[in-house]
């Protein structure tokens, strides 16, 4: 019954991981915002921040600079 549960779990995180892949391989892709972010203007500086509140760890252990 646990094996199972990880099995699922796992299975999860490999799509999850090929999405991510497919993402990566294809920037070009656009994203369409709907719904409550249709006409919201998303700035670059609004990414690299968004990016450093989700990676700040990683940002504060590396010395990455933006």
């Amino acid at each position: 019954m646990m094996n199972e549960y990880v099995l699922a779990h796992i299975k999860a995180i490999q799509q999850d991981l090929e999405q991510l892949k497919n993402h990566i391989e294809n920037p070009g892709c656009k994203v369409k915002l709907k719904g409550l972010w249709r006409g919201v203007d998303v700035s670059e500086g609004d990414i690299e921040e968004a990016k450093q509140a989700v990676f700040r760890d990683a940002y504060k252990s590396s010395g990455w600079k933006t």
